[in-house]
């Protein structure tokens, strides 16, 4: 069966409400998706907030309780017939829908597994639950998951970290899921399809250099939360070490749908190289309009992934206001490009379809489908008396892990990112693969730490 014997293979719905837009970070390998309160940011990038945030790194992670005997032969959420996961994301709240894209993606990835005779004999179960966009709705589901479930697949939160405490004092239940938080990250409990790490791969940013020798002005716009900063502060490093200059960087929060200013601000500086990779494709969408209305086009607009997205071309203005603009990711192109050369894209685009027809695939349904297939191959492994222990066993054997291609590769068990990457640019209001290609991914380059490699 595709993508079950082993995971390693070939190297948002809506407009954003005024009022309400939201703003993430999806770096190339790691990824922090930050709303905050708004701030008042002065034309040198400095802030001052203009209330409390509305979503905050949360507590600090406690040290993970040993294991036990006990616990690790935990045979939870187990049946003769069924196995179910938990799944904790953030669906309702300030943005609703924000990361439903999560479950569904879990629930499409095991709808594909069930449709083959499921894993040993047992069908796959998600007990999916929203956490409101609150902290402590987050910890109490976190809870009730290790009570009650075999493991947790596939979450993704802003609030992550206020669930970090539970599964620290539950070492047996795995965790496999992206994570925004550093402190759960680094649960050994915790397994990721893209592990989080501050830095970003090199390969995009030196194609960039190569390309545009001439061009080497940064200007970017980055959401004022703490996790947000964090991650640019790992990009940062990174341009800097590639050769760029930062010379323009601008703080905002959510409240915010107009960019006219920081544009007129960046064209004043001489920015000729536009970062869009710590905003969503909505606000990007927003920012590239103001650029068409200001008549500013700088020779590269760069993003790390956020503007691969159905919407975005047509958001933006279309063809004429983005063609040109280069994407380096370290995912296929999941959207259906890559369809031809990595069978798997048909299958996620199919089974998502299929669980929630009227759904549009976002990168959070790609990760709640990859973090099922992570899971899956582990309990496969486990055998046929699988439990919570042995599948914990086998998630720390995984060194090589790629989602049957739609990934770049990366190493869960060691939490490493991925190095490689592809680099894809709107042609004729399109997106189109430019390197390598024809398919894969180039993995000539290496990935930036910011802090050091974990």
């Amino acid at each position: 069966m595709e993508g079950l014997k082993d995971g390693t293979g070939a190297a948002a719905a809506g407009r954003p409400t005024r009022g309400r837009v939201r703003t993430a970070v999806l770096g190339l390998a790691a990824l922090s998706v930050p709303l905050a309160a708004c701030s008042t940011v002065s034309s040198s990038g400095s802030s001052s907030s203009s209330s409390s945030a509305v979503a905050s790194t949360g507590p600090a992670c406690q040290a993970p309780v040993k294991e036990t005997a006990a616990m690790a032969a935990s045979t939870t959420g187990i049946t003769p017939d069924s196995v179910t996961v938990g799944n904790v994301s953030t669906i309702s709240g300030p943005v609703p829908g924000l990361f439903e894209g999560a479950p569904n993606g879990v629930k499409a990835y095991f709808a594909y597994v069930n449709s083959k005779g499921g894993v040993n004999g047992r069908k796959l179960e998600v007990n999916s639950m929203d956490d409101g966009f609150t902290g402590q709705q987050n910890s109490s589901e976190t809870q009730s998951a290790v009570a009650s479930d075999f493991a947790m697949v596939g979450n993704f939160s802003l609030f992550d970290s206020y669930g970090c405490k539970i599964l620290a004092q539950n070492p047996a239940v795995a965790d496999v899921s992206v994570t925004l938080d550093p402190g759960t990250n680094a649960l050994p409990n915790d397994f990721s399809a893209q592990p989080l790490a501050l830095g970003v791969s090199l390969g995009s940013l030196n194609f960039i250099r190569k390309k545009y020798p001439n061009d080497r002005r940064v200007g970017t716009i980055v959401s004022t939360t703490a996790t947000a900063v964090a991650q640019w502060q790992g990009e940062e490093a990174a341009l800097k070490h590639a050769g760029f200059t930062i010379a323009y960087q601008q703080k905002i929060g959510p409240l915010a749908t107009d960019f006219t200013t920081q544009v007129i601000q960046m064209r004043n500086a001489g920015v000729n190289v536009l970062y869009l990779t710590a905003l969503d494709w909505q606000v990007a969408a927003i920012l590239t309009q103001n650029m068409v209305q200001q008549n500013w086009h700088p020779a590269v607009v760069l993003s790390g992934g956020p503007i691969y997205a159905d919407q975005f071309i047509a958001k933006a203005g279309g063809a004429s206001a983005v063609d040109g603009d280069w994407i380096g990711q370290a995912q296929a192109l999941y959207l259906g490009q890559d369809a031809s050369s990595v069978p798997a894209v048909g299958q996620f685009l199919k089974w998502v379809k299929v669980v929630a027809p009227s759904w549009t695939p976002d990168l959070f349904t790609l990760y709640g489908w990859a973090s099922a297939q992570l899971f899956v191959q582990a309990l496969q492994a486990a055998g046929k008396d699988p439990t919570r222990g042995s599948l914990l066993a086998q998630l720390h054997k995984i060194t090589a892990f790629d989602a049957s291609g739609m990934l770049a590769p990366t190493d869960p068990a060691a939490k490493l990112p991925a190095s490689c990457f592809l680099m894809a640019q709107i042609q004729h209001g399109q997106f189109v693969r430019v390197l390598p290609p024809k398919s894969g991914f180039t993995c000539n380059t290496s990935f930036y730490y910011a802090s050091g490699k974990p």
